[in-house]
This record gives structure tokens, sequence and C-alpha cells, in this order.
């Protein structure tokens, strides 16, 4: 658990907020307290997730929670669909991912990997019985709490009569976990969830991916044809594990087999291994007073019966004295440029222009408007920092999926953790989707944006390319752009023709600094047929 900060609300839907307790692409995890005095996870959208493919997710998983009854998902408490902040409040589930797990205290023994199995095996055949597929089951969306396993984060579930939302050439899941025929298909069964777990008890079991790590499409070309990471495993884990990971869906084993295959005396809950793993629940507060007193809420707000503070108000202030500095500077400027105006031209900043490459104008100087917003937000028009000549001439290369010539990203140990998604096989279509997000690491307060280039002759950098506004990267889901909808913004760089033409594309990622300076992260590239 983590205190509040100024930002976050005092309530949602009527529940008092106590603690932050998470994050992830959509938006940030609350603790909060129903009237009893019951805890409930409190998932609420950020503001600036408000495009219709989002809510839409997020409305299905609304609705998936809510017909999900099963002792292995936490169960839904409540719901506010109406207006924004769009929110959703689950039973708060004390204990530890999976992952978090055997980070810190290694892999499983065998027989607590089998017993682990069983209980997910159950859990499974519970929600496909009710006619839901999880689609995203990995050892971060498995908390192990006292009386067994719980899966959560039905983000992009689907039941049975609910429409697909991801788009043609993109695919849903966690790379190394998602099963081939997704990839391939774009089509999930509930078999794809076997596949998952399959995943799931091989980390649980070696303490490393499944199928390695390294770029996304080598960690998918592993998945499609490549076989399962079980070197050290227990032999009997190891069978287990395969029986789940076959590539073919119709060849796996199915949940209910599993079941009588891992029948054990001793439940999980009872295993001496995972009780000392879940060990004794963290404490939470049991009322707002508490919360208060153990530092995780601003006494302030207690003062003032738990209402919001005005923030408004402040940056209503916090604005009217930035117009007023601002002000101050025009005049002084205007009395130290001369009378006849002659530096005026001069104190004219250019624009960031892809053509470029977002170089600083004929002054030397930056771009105007460039300076950090609120919260150290970065100015959309960014100032690309590595204007060499292998940078300019970088491109994708769709025969071995890579961007020649290598260009030194601004942090190596980071960059060496991005994983990139795009489509594999020529696309069509009026638009597409590409991706991005870092294996491990969930830097904070880190803005990444994307440049895209269009085909053309090999060393022809500049015209045409464009790029999106910076975003904040929100942790494990990373980010997701569409081209051409997030490149034709006033600033981008785009001229009047932002169509998929034929060819090789190429997208470059960048880290943007708060003052607006992007440095190169990694590059990506796609085909259209």
């Amino acid at each position: 658990m983590e205190p509040l900060r100024p930002e976050d609300p005092a309530e949602i839907g009527g529940y008092p907020v106590v603690a932050r307790i998470g994050a992830g692409g959509m938006g940030q995890v609350y603790l909060g307290l129903t009237a009893g005095g019951r805890h409930v996870a409190l998932k609420v959208v950020r503001a600036d997730f408000d495009g219709p493919q989002a809510l839409a997710r997020f409305r299905r998983e609304v609705a998936t929670v809510e017909r999900v009854r099963s002792r292995f998902a936490a169960a839904m408490v409540g719901a506010g669909l109406d207006e924004p902040p769009y929110w959703l409040a689950t039973e708060y589930v004390p204990g530890p991912t999976l992952r978090q797990a055997v980070a810190e205290h290694g892999p499983l023994p065998p027989d607590t990997c089998i017993r682990l199995l069983a209980a997910l095996a159950q859990g499974l055949l519970e929600i496909h019985g009710q006619g839901v597929q999880h689609r995203d089951l990995k050892p971060g969306n498995v908390i192990l709490a006292p009386d067994g396993p719980r899966l959560i984060d039905f983000g992009i579930a689907r039941g049975e009569g609910q429409t697909q939302i991801t788009r043609t050439g993109a695919w849903n899941g966690t790379p190394g976990y998602v099963a081939p025929e997704v990839v391939r298909d774009q089509e999930p069964v509930p078999a794809s969830d076997v596949f998952s777990l399959a995943g799931t008890i091989a980390y649980a079991a070696t303490g490393r991916p499944p199928f390695g790590g390294g770029r996304i499409e080598a960690i998918i070309h592993r998945t499609l044809d490549g076989e399962i990471d079980l070197d050290g495993a227990d032999p009997r884990v190891a069978d287990l594990v395969r029986l789940c990971a076959a590539k073919d869906p119709a060849s796996r084993v199915r949940p209910e087999r599993l079941i009588e295959m891992t029948a054990s005396p001793v439940a999980l809950a009872a295993d001496p291994v995972y009780r000392r793993l879940v060990g004794a629940p963290p404490p939470v507060p049991a009322s707002l007073p508490d919360a208060v007193a153990s530092g995780l809420v601003p006494p302030g707000r207690l003062k003032a019966g738990g209402r919001r503070p005005n923030i408004r108000a402040r940056e209503a202030v916090a604005a009217l004295l930035a117009v007023a500095v601002l002000l101050i500077v025009l005049v002084a400027r205007s009395l130290t440029d001369g009378q006849d105006g002659s530096e005026q031209g001069g104190a004219q900043a250019a624009r960031t222009g892809p053509a470029n490459g977002g170089a600083a104008n004929a002054t030397g100087e930056p771009p105007a408007g460039r300076s950090p917003g609120p919260g150290g937000r970065p100015p959309d028009e960014i100032l690309v920092k590595q204007p060499t000549a292998d940078f300019r001439s970088m491109e994708f290369s769709q025969s071995d999926l890579t961007c020649l010539p290598a260009v030194r990203p601004e942090d190596d140990a980071l960059s060496g953790q991005l994983q990139v998604s795009a489509p594999r096989r020529p696309h069509t279509g009026q638009d597409v989707e590409f991706g991005m997000r870092f294996k491990y690491e969930e830097p904070s307060g880190y803005y990444v944006a994307a440049q895209v280039r269009p085909p053309g002759p090999h060393g022809s950098a500049g015209p045409g390319w464009v790029h999106s506004r910076p975003r904040l990267y929100p942790g494990d889901a990373g980010l997701t752009f569409t081209f051409p909808d997030d490149f034709t913004w006033d600033g981008s760089g785009a001229g009047g023709d932002t169509a998929l033409r034929p060819g090789v594309w190429t997208v470059v990622w960048l880290h943007v600094h708060p003052n607006g300076d992007a440095y190169y992260i990694g590059c990506d590239g796609f085909t259209v047929a």
C-alpha cells in the first residue's frame, strides 16, 4: 500500500479511499471502505483514457466480472459507468502476486507447483463453465490469498456473446503466455487459457519466463515454433506443463482432466511453502481515522469530513500566477529586444518538425512552447536529441525483424527490456496498431512518444516523418498507438497524406524528458501490403 497523493480522490462512488494499492494500463487501483467496514479494491479509469475502444473494454470488464461467480476470482461489489471517472469495485484480496512471490523467494518446490496447478485448473474450469475466458492468465494476475489463489484483472477477458474489440493485425495478451492460436488467428478459445496456465506454472517452477526474454517478436517466434523452458523443473511438473502447452489447442489437456491428475490430500492453502509465501495478511486500516494515523491519508481530509481538496481552485490560482509571470517576461523582453523590433524575428522559434528530426532552429534555440506542463508533463512538440547520420538513416528490416543501422539507446539496461509489437504479416486496412512495454521495469514519470517513418529509399530521412504526443508510461500494460489517428494532430508534422501506402514502415520509440527533449529507446516496424 502507498499513501494517497494530493491529486487522488477522497472517495469513489461513495466509498472512502484510504490508500493506493496498484496501477494498471487503464488507471489507478485504490483501497476503499464500505459503510460496513469491508475493504474493496477500486479500479478507476484515467481521465485521459477516454477513447471509445478503451471505454468499451472497461465496460466489458465490468460485465465480465459481474457474471463470474467463483471462489477463484475476486467478486464484484459495484461499478460506475454513467460518467467519468469510471470505476469498478471488487473485493480486496490480500496477498502477493505469484510474480512477486517467485521474484522474492525463488521457484516453488514441485509439490507446491502441482497443488497450485490444480487450484488454477479448478478456477479455469469454473469460469469457463460460466462462459468466460480470462485471456491474460500470467503470474502477475494470480494473487496468492491465504485461502487459495485468485484470478484478477479481467480487463481483456471475454464472455460468450461479447464482441471482439481487438483491431485487425493486433492481439491481446502477454507475450510468453499468450497461446499460438491467439497470435495467428486473433481468436482465443477456452484452451488458450490452458496454454497460459502452462506458462504460469513453468514460471513458478523455474523462476524464468516460459519462452525467454528479449524482443516481442523473438518471444512470439519461440511460442509458435519453440519449446517451453522447463530446464531444471521436476519431471512431474514438466510432464503436466507440456500437456498444457501443446501447440494445437485440441491436443491440450482439459482442466477437468488436470484436476484428476493433480489430486492431493493436502489443499494448497495448507501447503507449508504456500503458507510461508503468503505470510500474515498485511495490516489494513479499519477506518478513515486509522488510515490518517498510519500516514496513508492526509490529516486535512479527515478534518474536512473526507471531502476532496479543491484541486480545481488551486489549479486556477496556479494558472493565473503563470499568466502573470508570462506577462512580466513579455514586457521585459520587449524592453530589451530594442525599439525597432529588429531582433523580434530572431526570437521566433521554429516548430519541431519531423523533416529536420526535431532539430533546433537557426538560432540554436529549441522550438517555442517547449516547457513542462503540470506534474512534469512534456510539451507535445518534442526535440529529438539524436541528430546522427545512423539515426536519420535507420530503417526497419522485414527480413530479420530489426532496424539498421544500429543506434545506441539512451539507457542500455532499460532498452534491453523493451518489448515491441506490430503486425508481423503484411498489413492491409486503413489504420494499424503497434505498442511497446518494458519487461520488468515500471519507470515512474516516464513519457514515451512514437515517431513513424513511411517507406522510402534508404537514407531519405526526414520527409513524411510524424510523431505522436508524449504519453505517460502506465506500467505493465505498456502503450499502444494507432496510425494515423494518433499522428495527425497539429504539430505532429503530418501533412495532407497520412495514408498507409505499400512498403516497409519504421516505428522509432523515444523517451521524452519534461522539457521536451526526446532520446532514442528502440525501433520496430511493419509492412503494408
